[in-house]
């Protein structure tokens, strides 16, 4: 236990139900978020896994119109499918907020009401992008065009591209998605968020913050060269419907703020669970509000969210995980090109544990544009963890004395550069420190002596991140009640018990290597 308990809040954006997650979203946002949310918990704090389904998007009303079936059907059976995917790697969110859910609609507005009360809305003059052949509005992804700022083939709202928000004013060549033809602009009175009465907060809150320099840096610029307020209203039928001010009602919000106001949602349900205070626990010291996404939620959850928190009197996000997109092969994962592994899929065929290791691997600071899923790591991913767990077995095979001592300098020095990583979401670094542990530890196939601290710390550093393998050989040599620690503990029983339960298999079933390289290398075989 620390000598501070902390409460976490791990929040990842909410995918949207328009189809299955693929390996591109485990790794960069969902994976991550389960690996940092064990980590506290083994350190002794309290954390909560909490997202949800972003059900008012444009991508689930269009998939809905594609397969001819009520909206609200394909998001439910979607939700199904996100869910499964998240447990076949398993991770198992605390709470899960669906967007069109009354508890959720209700706090949405009132998030709103308060920001509105706080004097950080205002209802101006804007501009919404209309179909004249359509004749009707259009939001989110039934805009496309360029991006103002990168010239990148951008949805409206957003460019997934640069990560900055794209104004339906400066979008360049808008066309409309169902119709494809153009787009002209139409005034409309329109409720926006006052970035410009909340700059100097948002500011120094931003400056304190233990966010990762690279994203700091791109904030603070926005603030201090493109600042502006941000829309918060439109006109398209699916959403949190305004009643207030007048001249907004029947508008609904951007899913940028309500969609991603799902986890305030989700702490509400948790407080209510344990019969909490919400504005309480919220404004703690000792709570802490952690994102996790892609690139391209970036901006909406670093000014965005951050303000709508700021402006109802809470502190700034804690801190934000940020991955570039993941790649295939050299391309981003794509589900219309079919180029994507399905994660419930593979977890059929490749072992739970070689995924999470892998997928943890490819995990880079953001910026490195280097996140990239190639066969040949997955491969080496299997056989690492073949060898750390032939490693283990060995070290205990040949012992023939245990050992409960300190870790030796060499080795308590790994552990708190391991922490340390952690706790800065510099995963990267957490598992190079975890390897060099290995690298210097006495867990060898010749010694005589069984090294109990280092095993039960080994198998501590390695817990967050394959819970399923490291709880095997923790409750073999320790117990059902071993808890990760870095220092002596009870000596377990003598002689040390033998695992019978079958190794990871050091190679990847030769089918599915055949399936990936006709799959993926056809064509540069070809």
């Amino acid at each position: 236990m620390t000598d501070t308990q902390k409460t976490y809040f791990i929040c990842p954006a909410p995918p949207c139900p328009n189809g299955k997650l693929h390996l591109g979203h485990i790794a960069g946002v969902y994976l991550l978020a389960d690996i940092y949310a064990r980590f506290q918990r083994l350190a002794g704090h309290r954390a909560f896994y909490v997202t949800g389904s972003d059900e008012h998007g444009t991508y689930t009303l269009v998939k809905a119109q594609k397969l001819q079936r009520p909206v609200d059907d394909v998001a439910q059976m979607h939700n199904r499918e996100i869910l499964a995917c998240l447990g076949a790697l398993g991770i198992e969110p605390d709470e899960f907020v669906r967007t069109t859910s009354a508890d959720h609609v209700e706090n949405s507005l009132a998030i709103y009401q308060t920001l509105k009360d706080n004097g950080f809305i205002t209802v101006k003059d804007g501009v919404q992008l209309y179909c004249e052949t359509c004749a009707e509005f259009a939001a989110d992804s039934l805009a496309s065009g360029l991006c103002p700022d990168c010239s990148a083939p951008t949805d409206s709202n957003l460019c997934e591209n640069c990560g900055l928000a794209v104004p339906h004013a400066r979008l360049k060549q808008p066309r409309h998605a169902p119709c494809s033809g153009p787009l002209s602009l139409r005034p409309i009175r329109q409720a926006h968020l006052d970035i410009e009465k909340l700059a100097p907060t948002l500011q120094q809150a931003i400056v304190d913050s233990q966010w990762p320099e690279p994203i700091k840096h791109l904030e603070l610029s926005w603030l201090r060269e493109s600042l502006r307020s941000l829309p918060m209203s439109r006109h398209f039928d699916r959403g949190v419907v305004l009643d207030d001010p007048e001249d907004v009602a029947g508008q609904t919000l951007l899913t940028w703020f309500e969609g991603l106001w799902c986890f305030d949602t989700g702490i509400r349900r948790l407080c209510a669970r344990e019969a909490s205070d919400y504005q309480q626990v919220l404004a703690s010291p000792d709570s802490r509000v952690v994102f996790f996404m892609g690139q391209d939620n970036r901006f909406y959850y670093t000014v965005g969210v951050t303000a709508s928190l700021l402006g109802r009197g809470f502190a700034a996000p804690f801190n934000q995980s940020i991955q570039d997109f993941s790649t295939l092969e050299g391309s981003k994962f794509s589900t219309s090109r079919d180029h994507v592994i399905w994660a419930d899929e593979v977890a059929k065929v490749v072992d739970q544990n070689v995924l999470r290791l892998y997928l943890a691997s490819i995990a880079k600071p953001f910026g490195n544009q280097d996140n990239e899923f190639e066969l040949e790591g997955l491969m080496a991913a299997a056989q690492q963890l073949h060898d750390w767990e032939a490693r283990l077995r060995a070290h205990a095979r040949q012992a023939r004395q245990v050992v409960n001592e300190p870790l030796p300098a060499r080795l308590a020095e790994q552990v708190e550069r391991y922490t340390h990583a952690m706790d800065g979401l510099a995963f990267w670094d957490a598992l190079q420190a975890i390897e060099d542990f290995l690298d210097n530890a006495d867990i060898t196939d010749t010694a005589s002596q069984w090294q109990a601290t280092q095993v039960s710390a080994l198998l501590g550093m390695l817990a967050p991140f394959i819970p399923q393998w490291t709880q095997r050989y923790a409750a073999l040599y320790f117990g059902a009640d071993w808890a990760a620690a870095s220092q002596p503990l009870s000596v377990p029983a003598w002689p040390l018990p033998q695992a019978s339960f079958p190794m990871i298999d050091a190679h990847l079933p030769d089918a599915y290597i055949r399936a990936y390289k006709q799959r993926f290398r056809a064509a540069a075989i070809a």
